[in-house]
């Protein structure tokens, strides 16, 4: 508390415009400041005021949730509770009794009770949920968080009931800031300092200052501190959409549910502890005589639909653009509120997300939409999270997924079944914004590392077949002549020695054809070399297609071709080399007014058991191509 809160406090005390209480309350209040006072003393100074006993053994065992034995007397009361959770409770009694009504006109004094109490009963249940303090002593710091508006309201009627008038529907940081200006502090500040004037602890008075907005709180995300803060609000929240018009609630119930999944309050504990606030509540209204009001049960209050907008309140991530990688992600959470605000958080850091309430449904948006990263509850309706992971990692085309797991709790044991289950990483609820974008930062390097990977394989692939084509479309062009497209000169030496090696290995037939267009100087004489080229690419047409199926014609050199007969003796080679002959006798060329009909030579040879290669074959079938020629030309000659 500075020095300004501190003389706004003293000149309010002075003045006597501060909600305080009175009588046996206030000479309770400092009985129990004295470190020697004992229980009886405690009890017997609050049995002096019959009314307020009967009210705090009441509200004893209300706090309380059913004890194993009921408070009967203001002395079970100081054992149970203790002196100083029973000194907070009288004063929060007392100032309930004192000041259910006031000078302001504008402000609702009933409004202001019913609220606090009801923020005072879901801190409590909230806390005790947690485990993260009294909570006992968390219900009195809910009821009086706010008191500093009740001091404004009752230290200055007139200006604070105009301000309030003017300010309806703004956000509490503006009221806040209004307040300020028209009275000199906020009710923040003056909370934070009446607290402290009534020796609650430190952090309580530091909570009352903070807790209505969280937002510009300074504490370590996920601390202790922080965790009370976020639960007051949520508390708070609840107490708002409980008491808000029907109208009003859809949005506040939206807000609810977001800011109690950021503490780890899903939607089923958080019907839970609202239906039993709303009891208790009651409860209270009851004891203190006041106006009783209906409220809806949280089942009720929870279908409504959600209004769209209220994400945008859920803080963003500021080093969006630092390393940035979009990835394709899948959130798997059957809670809406969680599946909305890890959906915002993901969308702040520049994520495309996908969206499934269970572990089914996830799989048919996998298959279909193929994420990069899947973030999955681990209790899920029809299929949980841990089988989802197992479904993940029996498909190798799903095995690279990175998996989160989110879990509410982080024993040895459920940390090992997730990491066996195949689960990357592991996020434990409630969900710590740093955290999440840290370990969002180190998802996001695997996956683009993977992905680089796969494109630099996908490149290595394809780079690895185009080179394959590349060498097959080469072999091809080093054994195929060009013009005509039959297998060259070496590829017919190459196909005639294997077939010279089977023939030898297995005692099998050989025959060869040396071929030679008649004539064909003078066709490129008279007509040409382009008419000479179609001359050469008609034959070698005719005699493949004249050829047997067996058999393999290839461009010799010039206008010479080979012919290639496996499994064939000389005469039925001779046979063939006929037919060759007069399929070619069948074409002319014409050309500058003339036309020339074409012919072959044929010269036909065996494999014989004096010959000693390939190149005596060959010989042999280019000297009876040659006696061809010699005899006149269009014939075949075989050797004998």
């Amino acid at each position: 508390m500075d020095d300004v809160e501190s003389s706004i406090l003293v000149r309010l005390k002075i003045a006597d415009r501060l909600p305080t209480p009175k009588g046996v309350a206030l000479e309770v209040i400092n009985l129990t400041q004295r470190e020697d006072v004992s229980n009886h003393e405690i009890a017997r100074m609050v049995g002096a005021d019959p009314a307020l006993s009967a009210r705090v053994i009441k509200a004893a065992n209300v706090l309380l949730s059913n004890p194993s034995r009921p408070v009967a007397t203001i002395s079970d009361a100081v054992t149970v509770l203790g002196a100083r959770a029973l000194r907070q409770l009288v004063l929060g009694i007392a100032l309930i009794v004192d000041y259910r009504n006031g000078p302001c006109k504008s402000f609702d004094y009933q409004y202001f009770w019913a609220r606090s109490l009801l923020t005072g009963i879901a801190a409590k249940h909230l806390v005790a949920r947690a485990r993260l303090a009294v909570p006992e002593e968390i219900f009195v710091l809910g009821l009086l968080g706010n008191i500093g508006r009740l001091a404004l309201a009752t230290a200055y009627p007139d200006e604070y009931g105009k301000l309030m008038a003017r300010m309806q529907g703004v956000s509490m940081g503006e009221l806040q800031r209004q307040e300020q200006d028209v009275l000199g502090c906020d009710e923040a500040e003056l909370s934070e300092a009446i607290l402290a004037d009534m020796n609650f602890p430190k952090v309580f008075q530091m909570l009352a200052h903070d807790y209505l907005t969280p937002e510009h709180s300074k504490l370590a995300e996920g601390s202790r501190e922080w965790r009370l803060l976020h639960l007051l609000y949520v508390a708070s929240l609840l107490a708002d959409a409980c008491l808000a018009k029907p109208d009003e609630r859809g949005r506040l119930v939206a807000k609810l549910r977001l800011s109690a999944a950021r503490v780890a309050v899903e939607g089923d504990q958080l019907v839970e502890i609202g239906d039993v606030c709303i009891h208790d509540w009651l409860e209270w209204l009851e004891l203190l005589n006041m106006k009783m009001v209906h409220i809806p049960p949280f089942t009720e209050m929870f279908s409504q639909p959600d209004v769209p907008d209220v994400a945008v309140e859920v803080p963003q991530w500021v080093d969006v653009g630092r390393d940035h990688y979009k990835m394709r992600v899948l959130v798997v959470e059957d809670d809406r509120a969680m599946l909305v605000l890890l959906e915002a958080m993901l969308k702040a850091a520049g994520h495309e997300v996908l969206t499934a309430r269970n572990g089914v449904e996830a799989m048919q948006v996998v298959e279909a939409q193929h994420p990069q990263l899947v973030i999955t509850g681990w209790s899920l309706p029809v299929m949980d999270g841990v089988t989802l992971c197992r479904k993940l990692r029996e498909s190798s085309a799903r095995r690279d997924v990175y998996v989160f797991i989110l879990t509410a709790k982080e024993t040895a044991d459920s940390l090992v079944e997730a990491f066996e289950a195949g689960a990357d990483d592991y996020l434990v609820k409630p969900v710590s914004q740093r955290v999440f974008f840290a370990r969002l930062r180190a998802a996001q390097r695997v996956v683009q590392l993977q992905e680089e990977l796969a494109y630099d394989r996908e490149q290595l692939l394809r780079f690895s077949r185009d080179l394959a084509a590349s060498n097959e479309r080469l072999q091809r062009l080093a054994l195929t002549d060009a013009l005509t497209e039959l297998p060259n000169r070496r590829s017919a030496v190459e196909r005639l020695e294997q077939e010279w090696a089977l023939a030898k290995r297995g005692d099998r037939m050989l025959s060869c054809m040396m071929v030679d267009i008649d004539h064909f100087k003078s066709i490129n004489d008279k007509l040409g070399h382009q008419a000479g080229d179609e001359v050469l690419k008609n034959v070698a047409l005719a005699l493949r297609h004249s050829a047997r199926t067996q058999d393999l014609v290839c461009r010799y050199g010039g206008e010479e071709f080979v012919v290639i007969c496996p499994d064939t003796d000389l005469r039925a080679a001779a046979q063939c080399a006929e037919r060759l002959r007069q399929k070619v006798s069948e074409l002319s060329c014409q050309g500058r007014g003339s036309t020339i009909s074409l012919t072959i030579s044929v010269g036909v040879a065996e494999l014989r058991p004096d010959m000693s290669s390939v190149d005596v074959l060959l010989a042999r079938a280019d000297a009876c191509l040659y006696a061809a020629k010699e005899a006149g030309r269009n014939r075949v000659v075989v050797g004998k």
